[in-house]
């Protein structure tokens, strides 16, 4: 299995994984709407040649890291071309309060008191399930029937990549898996993929030069932004 350019079809429009599969095309009215995105296409590119060029990756994980950067690439453009259809969702008013932003340092307990905090029943912290599976159109979490598809999606993806097991039990350990998950899943849509540092960074240029423009991405917080209020045109916290 070998990967090249011709195997991953970027433009404008439209978005394919390398065997032609979930094509997806950015609306006209979603160009027009999100000038942002140029920016997001522009990173996303430019981490698909270097996973392209990087030497030191093997083919297996190749095929891994653009397939994961797709599937991100995909979810963006599915966002903003669903709230460009419902362009009520920008005109609804955010929440009186908020959002809380929680930050620190790995291995420090922001997970927990992200998960403590979420239990408030006056907020409304995503669902791993809303950022990441049939993420649109959204549904309500009194949809109970919805949301178990969403669920019964997630295990049969875990039945069928038995071969990760062992990773993903690994990964458990490190950072547990719950219901409710931090918001950095949906940065990721906009190329916030910090966990891609190795394969990104250029060995000539320096590492805080490198990181600072990483954290300069300011597009990725207005699409941050498009998505809690997609969000939020189904289920409005009462206060954050």
């Amino acid at each position: 299995m070998r990967l090249t350019n011709n195997e991953i079809t970027v433009n404008n429009e439209k978005t394919s994984n390398h065997n032609g599969e979930d094509e997806i095309y950015l609306s006209e009215q979603a160009k027009y709407e999100f000038n942002f995105y140029n920016d997001i296409l522009h990173s996303f590119e430019t981490y698909r040649q270097y996973i392209l060029h990087h030497e030191s990756i093997t083919e297996h994980g190749r095929y891994l890291a653009l397939a994961e950067i797709n599937r991100s690439h995909i979810n963006c453009k599915k966002v903003l071309n669903y709230v460009a259809e419902n362009k009520s969702i920008l005109s609804q008013s955010l929440p009186t309060k908020g959002p809380l932003v929680i930050c620190g340092l790995p291995r420090t307990g922001t997970t927990l008191l992200y998960n403590l905090l979420s239990c408030d029943k006056n907020c409304r912290a995503p669902l791993f399930t809303d950022m990441c599976i049939d993420i649109v159109p959204p549904i309500a979490r009194s949809d109970s029937i919805q949301q178990q598809k969403r669920i019964n999606t997630i295990l049969s993806s875990i039945e069928l990549n038995k071969y990760f097991t062992n990773f993903r039990s690994r990964l458990t350990e490190v950072h547990p898996a719950y219901p409710i998950e931090e918001d950095y899943l949906i940065l990721r849509q906009a190329t916030y993929l910090f966990f891609f540092t190795y394969i990104s960074n250029n060995n000539e240029i320096d590492s805080d030069i490198w990181l600072n423009n990483e954290m300069e991405k300011d597009y990725a917080y207005d699409y941050h932004e498009i998505f809690l209020r997609m969000l939020n045109s189904v289920d409005m916290p009462s206060s954050h």
